[in-house]
């Protein structure tokens, strides 16, 4: 539950991390090996590992959180935040210049 919790808060999500979102179960994965299994490719056999797997009701969730990036909206927000910047900048420069000029009368 403990690791549940780390990776809930990592990924800072919007779900409520308390929520059973999907359990710890065997699964089968092709590892490299020298001889070949079945439905595994060439130089790969079978092997067994322990996961977590989401349920299907919340894969969705997960799945909404690894979008590409949107290079345009990050455009958008890098621009907006520039900006603002720059404009707060410019603004206390103006004020510091009529302050100066006020001071030397």
């Amino acid at each position: 539950m403990l690791r549940f919790l780390t990776i809930c808060f990592a990924l800072i999500l919007p779900v409520q991390c308390w929520a059973v979102v999907g359990s710890v179960q065997t699964i089968i994965v092709c590892v490299p090996s020298a001889f070949a299994q079945a439905p595994c490719p060439a130089g790969q056999a079978i092997s067994t590992m322990s996961a977590y797997v989401l349920d299907p009701a919340q894969s969705a969730v997960y799945a909404a959180s690894v979008a590409p990036f949107d290079y345009v909206a990050g455009a958008e927000f890098w621009s907006l935040a520039f900006g603002s910047i720059m404009f707060m900048y410019f603004t206390a420069h103006g004020i510091g210049l009529v302050l100066k000029m006020v001071k030397k009368g």
